[in-house]
Parts: C-alpha cells; sequence; structure tokens
C-alpha cells in the first residue's frame, strides 16, 4: 500500500523562503538600479545595508556580500528567513514604480548561505581589554548588544537561564518559517567574536544585579523578552487550554508529542504568533483549524507572507468574532461560543472597542484552545529589576539611549517596547551598546 502524501507539508516546504541559486541571484541582482541614496539601506532598522550587499552580488563580490551582512546584523542569516521585508527593505524599493521590488531577502540568504559554505574568516575576536559587560538574556536584542560591544574589545558575558541561545527565535518560531542551522550559523559567529554565553543560568532574584557589579561587571543590558503569556480568565481552569508559547515549545522541541491528529483547534489572535499555532497544528495533522480574531482579514496585524501560507493551508478564519463562552464536559472543553463584532471606534483593536452584533452567534466543536494574545515579562524580571522604572505591562522604560532611570543598567527589545520585530531587537540592541560604549568612556 502506497503512503498517503503529506499534502500540508509539501505546502509550508514550497512556502518557506528558499535560497536563491547562484544564477537566479545574478538575475536578481542585475534588476537593481543601484540607488546612490539606497531607500531599502535605510528601511532597514538593523542597518544590514541590502543596498550595499545587492551591489556586490551584482557585481560578484559574493564573499564582500556576506562580510557586509555579518558584519552589520550578527543574525543576518535568522533575518534573512523571517524579517517582514514588504514592510521594510522591499517596501521601499525603487524599482516598485516599475516591477515587483528586489527580493532582497531571497539575495540575503544566498549571501549568507554562500558564506557559510565557504567558510568566512570569522568577525574579529574580542580583545577583553575594555571592561565587563553583562547581558541578561541571549535572544535577538542581547545577542545583538553583544556582538557589538565584542567589536569594542569588551568582555561580554551573556547570561541566558534556557539551555541553548536564541531567545523567542529559538523556542517560539517553527523549523517551517526558519530552519535550526540558520540560527545555529549566527550564534556559532557569535561565539566566534569571543563572547562568553553561561547557560541555565536564571538573573531572577534581588540581588542579582548587584552581585554582577561586586563581580566587576561594569554596566548591564537587560535583553530578558517577554515570557508570560496573557490567559482569558473564561480558560484558566481547563486542562485542553494552552497559551502560544507552551504550545509552539511542545510542537517543536516536546518529547511527549501533541496528538492532534484529526483533533479540531481553535486558535484566539491575530498577529504572527496565531498564525504560527494555527499553522503548526494543521502540519501536526489537525482536522480543523480556526483562526478566532477580533481584528478583520484585512486588519490583522500578522504580515501578509503569513496570512498567505494559513489560507493555503486551510485555516479557517473567523476575523472580526469575539469568543463568549465554553462548552465544557467537566475540565475539558468540548466547545466554544463566539460573536461577531463592529468596531465603535475605526482604528482601535482592543476588546472594550468591539460591539458585538446580535444574530451572529457561533459555536464551534473543539478538543483544543490555544490562546495567543500577547505576553508580558516574566515575574523575574520585577524581582531582579527591583527600583527600575516600568510601565503598561510591566515592561521596562528606558530613554533615547537605552538607559534605565539606574545608570549603569540598559535595556531594550521585547523587554521594553512590548513585543516587535527580530530586525527592531537587534537595532536596539546595537544602539545600546554605542550608548553603553560612551556612558563607560565619559566615566572613565
Amino acid at each position: 500500500m502506497k503512503k498517503p502524501i503529506d499534502t500540508q507539508n509539501i505546502i509550508l516546504h514550497k512556502c518557506m523562503r528558499e535560497t536563491l541559486t547562484l544564477e537566479a541571484a545574478i538575475k536578481e541582482s542585475n534588476r537593481c538600479l543601484l540607488c546612490h541614496d539606497a531607500p531599502c539601506s535605510a528601511g532597514c532598522p538593523a542597518g544590514t545595508d541590502p543596498g550595499k550587499f545587492i551591489r556586490q552580488i551584482k557585481f560578484y563580490n559574493y564573499k564582500g556580500a556576506a562580510r557586509t551582512i555579518r558584519s552589520n546584523n550578527i543574525l543576518g542569516s535568522v533575518c534573512a528567513h523571517i524579517c517582514p521585508v514588504e514592510k521594510l527593505c522591499e517596501k521601499a524599493c525603487s524599482i516598485k514604480a516599475l516591477e515587483d521590488p528586489i527580493n532582497i531577502n531571497g539575495l540575503q540568504r544566498f549571501a549568507t548561505e554562500y558564506g557559510k559554505i565557504h567558510k568566512l574568516e570569522p568577525l574579529k575576536r574580542s580583545k577583553k581589554n575594555n571592561g565587563k559587560i553583562a547581558i541578561i538574556g541571549c535572544g535577538p536584542a542581547g545577542m545583538s548588544c553583544a556582538s557589538q560591544l565584542a567589536k569594542m574589545d569588551y568582555d561580554v558575558c551573556i547570561f541566558e537561564r534556557e539551555p541553548s541561545a536564541g531567545g523567542v527565535i529559538k523556542w517560539n518560531i517553527p523549523e517551517f518559517r526558519l530552519p535550526e542551522d540558520a540560527l545555529n550559523y549566527d550564534i556559532e559567529n557569535l561565539a566566534n567574536q569571543g563572547v562568553e554565553i553561561k547557560f541555565n543560568s536564571a538573573i531572577d532574584s534581588k540581588e542579582s544585579l548587584n552581585k554582577l557589579k561586586s563581580e566587576g561587571f561594569e554596566a548591564v543590558f537587560i535583553s530578558s523578552g517577554l515570557s508570560e503569556a496573557f490567559m482569558l480568565d473564561m480558560f484558566k481552569t481547563y486542562t485542553n487550554a494552552l497559551d502560544y508559547i507552551t504550545f509552539l515549545r511542545q510542537v517543536k522541541f516536546g518529547k511527549d508529542k501533541l496528538n492532534l491528529k484529526d483533533k479540531n483547534i481553535a486558535v484566539i489572535g491575530g498577529g504572527s504568533v496565531a498564525i504560527d499555532s494555527a499553522v503548526s497544528a494543521k502540519s501536526c495533522g489537525a482536522n480543523r483549524v480556526y483562526l478566532i480574531s477580533l481584528e478583520h482579514l484585512a486588519e490583522l496585524p500578522a504580515d501578509e507572507e503569513e496570512i498567505k501560507l494559513a489560507q493555503l493551508m486551510k485555516i479557517i478564519f473567523k476575523s472580526g468574532s469575539q469568543v463568549t463562552g465554553v462548552i465544557q464536559d467537566g475540565n475539558i472543553i468540548t466547545g466554544i461560543k463566539g460573536i461577531e463584532i463592529d468596531w465603535v471606534q475605526e482604528g482601535k483593536f482592543t476588546p472594550d472597542n468591539a460591539r458585538q452584533v446580535s444574530g451572529t452567534e457561533f459555536s464551534l466543536n473543539v478538543d483544543l484552545v490555544v490562546q495567543a494574545i500577547g505576553t508580558k515579562p516574566g515575574k523575574e524580571v520585577g524581582n531582579f529589576a527591583e527600583g527600575i522604572k516600568t510601565k503598561g505591562k510591566g515592561v521596562i522604560m528606558v530613554n533615547d539611549t537605552f538607559e534605565t532611570n539606574i545608570p549603569w543598567i540598559f535595556a531594550g527589545g521585547d523587554v521594553v517596547n512590548g513585543g516587535a520585530t527580530v530586525v527592531q531587537a537587534v537595532a536596539e540592541g546595537k544602539k545600546a551598546a554605542e550608548s553603553m560604549d560612551k556612558y563607560l568612556k565619559n566615566r572613565r
């Protein structure tokens, strides 16, 4: 008997961003207009400088292109796979006035893969003679800050509570969007700069920062991210209601894989992590996957590329809808109730602005509910960051230089911006490193 064709995973494979061949990269780079002040470079928050590396590819300097990316963005390989280019560099591409924008992420993947295959010499190793700096969290902002500081010859140590580096991109982004090899390559490049990473080293007590100071660290960068997912009160007592962090981690790394075959799954949320959860559930054999969001389809915060993939995977969008109740059997959810909504005030996408539309009630039979409605800093931040000013859901307040109200402590990434793109975290890490360098030089 022939093995049934796994159509869902065929779709996933086809939708992954693939590396361009040499011939395709040359052809694509030759479409570039070679703008003098390249708007694509201005459109990159991390300063990866696509204008320069595209020009280098166009003139057959592939090693130079790889070095440009790596020297400007330690997560160049990761960003080539997951950066929302349609909102950033490709959106700014000048050729858009005439035809499709340059395939910048394809050229970036080509260049980073070329660098990996040809084993380019590593970035300059830090001499570690310019002072000690501690970084809390080895996610995108922390890795970016560490790389920039290593270039300035600081002795950098990252304290990471998990057993591996990468933060959210390691644990929460599915393999179909980010191959593990891409992240590992960037981590290897960071290690080659002489940055030390201490794994299983949580900074979570009130004495932690003072202890770092007593150990000779002259400045600290907090990049601990957002680790605690929000949960709706109506789901808190049920065993088959998970937050997206738990769900995605179980799908990607769980020893006891979730049995989703032929199950009906409801994912609540409309952002990138909600799409990732829905697509992951479908790829694990789920029967029907519903994506329930307050936002209407045209308002979803997820990227267009992600929405198209979900549609190809036959995710059922229940957009412009609100969950109103649970159908249960004891502590097990067997279904959910909902209703369609309109906005009271246009452009304000919050529950308190939703107006339920009478006569649009619905109910769905479900076996699992995944909540992807946002995250906040974990409780450990409130412990070790005692005295540091926070706001809103507990994010750390900083000034324009990413300095907190305590002079020697800086912060950046999701723990400051409340959750943004990886490329934004990279940008904040680089800027914070420059500020820390100025702070230490001025103090001396």
